[in-house]
């Protein structure tokens, strides 16, 4: 098998399929049952904008989101780290990277972002003094970081390796070929090491960071692990490694989609129990180990789903598949300005979440294409 041209199709299209996620994770953000708005620190409302229509059948699409897409988007970045790093060698896959992500997030964080927020601002009894709420948005609110904080950890995961010794990922990788399940196991096993103990010791929502480096505390081992597991991966014929007959490990993806299901079902169960931290250390552990479990399985299930029946290419998928970056780049303003629009609107939770999505959805699309027109922004997203 080409790997390349397995990358071109199935991969990307994951990878593009994911971007949809967060779009539509982040409109379903200001309708969810568990939302909040604090007027006294937008930043620490669970939306920069919260509509007081809500639905809790958002809670359970956003709780399944948040247990694999970042991790998976992680771990396909990873996978294209060692052939970025054969083509250009050290010094030109630190430049590339700085240009491709390093360049997009302090754009973002200068123009984007600060846009995005302007109507949580309105929404907390702000004036249109421009002035106070960049005052605001930087000492107050701290400088909030948004979306882009997956790319410059990103970048940071990209440096970190770069600091690695030359042939280190290439042994790692070597010494785990032709071994699926052990792959699958140490997976698990560093998965569980790197995430239950700091969820269980800082709790499974605190974020960090200094101005705009913000950062999930509790997960950024995980995430380092799902970048650097797919960087060892993607030095060797991972492909082949994993699957055999389009099941891997020996399941098809429909018994991994399956079990993903089963598990969330049991998650979302004892998240209702109360086990995510109220009935004490045992239940929480437990949680925490269900929690990582489910994170890969999903991860397994869509990789194999898309590598069985997403193979084709056709012109929405390879737009979108060549968009995709953008899309997260630039889809908040689009969304937050939209939400904050329909607050007044008398319409159901469901109907304006479709709303938002779209016309966020389709603005960062349609942006990014026609800025992707020009050479110069082409290569920078």
């Amino acid at each position: 098998m080409n790997h390349a041209l397995s990358r071109n199709h199935w991969i990307d299209h994951l990878r593009a399929f994911i971007t949809l996620l967060v779009v539509a994770h982040h409109a379903a953000m200001a309708y969810a049952g568990f939302g909040y708005f604090n007027t006294s620190l937008y930043i620490a409302s669970t939306h920069p904008v919260v509509d007081a229509a809500r639905s809790q059948n958002f809670d359970i699409f956003i709780g399944f989101n948040d247990v694999f897409f970042m991790p998976l988007m992680f771990f396909i970045s990873g996978l294209f780290f060692w052939g970025a790093l054969q083509r250009r060698g050290r010094g030109g896959l630190f430049r590339e990277r700085m240009r491709r992500l390093g360049l997009p997030f302090v754009l973002a964080e200068l123009i984007v972002i600060p846009i995005a927020y302007f109507p949580a601002w309105l929404q907390a009894g702000g004036s249109m003094d421009a002035a106070a709420f960049l005052t605001d948005y930087l000492f107050h609110q701290q400088w909030p970081v948004g979306p882009p904080w997956f790319i410059w950890l990103l970048l940071a995961f990209n440096l970190l390796i770069l600091l690695l010794p030359g042939r280190s990922i290439q042994i790692l990788s070597t010494n785990l070929a032709n071994k699926p399940r052990a792959v699958l196991a140490l997976w698990l096993l560093l998965s569980l090491l790197s995430l239950v103990p700091l969820s269980l010791w800082l709790g499974r929502y605190t974020w960090t960071g200094f101005g705009p480096f913000d950062f999930q505390l509790n997960r950024v081992v995980f995430y380092f692990l799902f970048f650097l597991m797919g960087a060892v991966l993607g030095a060797c014929n991972w492909q082949r490694i994993l699957f055999n007959n389009n099941s891997l490990a020996g399941a098809w993806g429909l018994f991994w989609a399956v079990l993903s299901a089963g598990l969330f079902i049991l998650l979302q169960a004892m998240t209702y129990r109360g086990w995510a931290g109220e009935r004490g250390l045992s239940a929480a552990l437990f949680f925490e180990i269900l929690y990582v479990v489910l994170c890969l399985t999903t991860c397994i299930a869509l990789l194999s789903l898309f590598r069985s029946y997403v193979a084709q290419t056709g012109h929405i998928w390879q737009s979108l598949s060549a968009n995709a970056y953008g899309i997260y780049l630039f889809h908040y303003p689009f969304l937050i300005w939209s939400q904050y629009m329909l607050l007044s609107v008398s319409m159901s939770a469901a109907a304006k979440f479709l709303f938002v999505f779209a016309i966020a959805l389709g603005g960062s699309w349609g942006l990014t294409a026609l800025l992707r027109k020009s050479s110069a922004m082409a290569r920078l997203i």
